[in-house]
């Protein structure tokens, strides 16, 4: 699937104006894209079932086009009418879906779009939540995760018009390159529709370019560039990728997208971009902001980037579910490496014994491989994160993830983020992380173990660390962290204040920086994020070495001097 996009054969319309919200009785405005939960206070804690209302006005000179609705993300479960006939449901965040209006649209005529959504959390849902004991002892909302879960139509809203012979999908490919002879390997497959057929195609990259008569809906390309430009962090220059559709001549359909030419392939202790060992040093973050809550805020993209320069960071995971496609973008343009991450999180026995959250997981991972695969700033696919994978049916389960991946992804190494054996649901040892690629760990000593010890934390780190060489493979510290809040001091320092938040980042980041197989040190987290409530929780989580709007505590200051040396 294809994000909208205006050129010269296709018009792309944000739905961006106010639509209105209708619960209990009552119909509100309400902004798009953005979540429900801070825009009004009696919607802070709202379920759903909700519906988003919009007035279309669809002119005539749209008959007889291709027409779809394209929504980048709803939280979580959907159900999309026009004028009261249903087009589409999803069952999945955080992912896109779109919906064909045949036969339900009206030409020249206003037109009513109508979104249910709701976002009960339900251990059947991804992420789960209301699991045995939360709803107790837990979190409110019972959230089986730490951050907040909003819901409502988060990313943006399109509708697409195009030619009836349309291209829908573009697959590029570039791993067979050979960056020790500036030798650029590609191959392009696209997809078109059956009205396609008997047309021709033309595809070019850069300045070279093939054209071919097309017979069926898959055609492959391949090309070749010598003294090609590679992708880097300091020189992550885009190539234009072009396909047109042409018919005796006339431009029937096209569709552009930057790529980046680079190659990212593993030893035994590194992560190799272009043949090069690279150390990933950066955050878990989250995609979140005041009153927006989880939406596309594009100010705070620029600004987030923009400290992430600052501090000298070079890639960040999307903890813990897919972002919006501009974060991508941006990381494209701006030379970041990005860890692409599942909406899977505190997965257990219940989740691995039940069919349908296995094929829920399976979808996830197939919708997000084929929205991301062409992002040359996409360099790992994470299945998932703190999972029970001490767990005997855990092994299964994640075998099964792992070669999803691979299937949708040949290109790009595999992880899941393992809290264990630090988490001690089941008492054993992971049994899944030796299907991955690359040991994907998160370690809390010294905040939720041993806690203000940090000399402690920093043996059991290094004990920790040196364990996971039986794996034979790179290792990436993905989560380490303590809360403080801003301007809380301490001397000497002591937990929740900046001072010992600076104090242990430092001293746990110099621990596992001088271990030759730790390919990545992420630190946890970026800025302070919103979650549910609980005694743990002061309205947030504090772990940021930023705060929720964006201001440096000393931790960040401390990161900026050992990340740019």
């Amino acid at each position: 699937m294809l994000r909208p996009q205006s050129n010269l054969c296709r018009s792309a319309i944000e739905l961006s104006n106010m639509w209105k919200i209708r619960y209990h009785g009552k119909e509100k405005p309400i902004a798009v894209s953005a979540s429900w939960n801070e825009q009004y206070e009696d919607l802070f804690l709202e379920e759903g079932p909700l519906e988003y209302i919009y007035d279309l006005d669809v002119p005539m000179s749209w008959k007889n086009k291709r027409l779809r609705f394209y929504f980048g993300a709803v939280n979580t479960k959907s159900k999309v009418y026009l004028n009261d006939e249903l087009i589409g449901s999803n069952d999945i965040g955080y992912l896109p879906f779109e919906c064909d209006p045949a036969g339900a649209i009206k030409y020249g005529s206003a037109n009513s779009l109508r979104v249910e959504v709701e976002n009960k959390l339900s251990r059947d849902n991804l992420p789960s939540g209301r699991m045995p004991g939360f709803e107790e002892g837990g979190n409110f909302p019972p959230a089986n995760f730490d951050f907040f879960p909003y819901g409502g139509i988060i990313r943006m809203p399109y509708v697409e018009i195009s030619s009836n012979a349309s291209i829908l999908d573009l697959n590029f490919r570039c791993d067979r390159s050979i960056p020790s002879k500036k030798l650029g390997i590609m191959d392009v497959k696209v997809e078109v529709n059956d009205e396609c057929i008997g047309k021709d195609i033309e595809v070019s990259i850069g300045d070279l370019k093939s054209t071919k008569k097309i017979t069926s809906t898959k055609e492959d390309f391949h090309f070749e560039i010598k003294n090609t430009r590679f992708w880097e962090l300091d020189d992550p220059y885009l190539y234009d990728l072009k396909a047109k559709i042409m018919s005796v001549g006339d431009l029937v359909d096209e569709y552009k997208l930057k790529v980046g030419i680079r190659t990212i392939t593993l030893d035994d202790k590194h992560i190799l971009l272009n043949g090069k060992s690279v150390k990933l040093l950066g955050f878990g973050k989250h995609e979140e902001f005041p009153v927006e809550g989880q939406g596309t805020f594009k100010p705070l993209i620029i600004k987030d980037y923009d400290l992430l320069k600052w501090i000298g960071a070079n890639s960040f995971r999307t903890s813990h579910y897919p972002y919006s496609e501009e974060w991508l973008d941006m990381a494209d343009e701006l030379g970041f490496l990005v860890i692409d991450e599942a909406p899977h999180v505190g997965l257990e026995k219940y989740h691995y014994e039940n069919p349908e959250t296995v094929k829920l997981c399976v979808d996830d991972i197939r919708r997000l491989i084929d929205r991301d695969k062409n992002h040359p700033s996409v360099i790992m696919w994470s299945v998932a994160n703190e999972p029970d994978s001490a767990h005997p049916k855990s092994d299964e389960f994640f075998k099964k993830l792992y070669d999803t991946a691979k299937d949708c992804d040949p290109t790009r190494p595999v992880t899941m983020v393992s809290c264990v054996p630090f988490c001690k649901k089941s008492g054993g040892p992971d049994v899944a992380m030796k299907h991955f690629d690359v040991i994907s760990v998160n370690r809390y000593y010294g905040w939720y173990n041993h806690q203000g010890k940090i000399e402690e934390a920093e043996k059991l780190l290094s004990d920790d660390l040196d364990a996971l060489r039986t794996y034979k493979r790179p290792v990436i510290l993905t989560e380490f962290g303590a809360d403080a809040i801003s301007g809380f001091h301490a001397n000497p320092a002591q937990m929740f204040s900046e001072e010992y938040q600076s104090e242990y980042i430092e001293k746990l980041f110099r621990v596992a920086n001088e271990k030759d197989f730790v390919t990545g040190i992420h630190v946890w987290a970026f800025a302070d994020f919103k979650t549910a409530q609980n005694i743990h929780r002061p309205l947030f989580n504090y772990k940021g070495v930023f705060t929720r709007d964006r201001n440096p505590k000393m931790a960040a200051h401390t990161l900026r001097k050992l990340w740019r040396r």
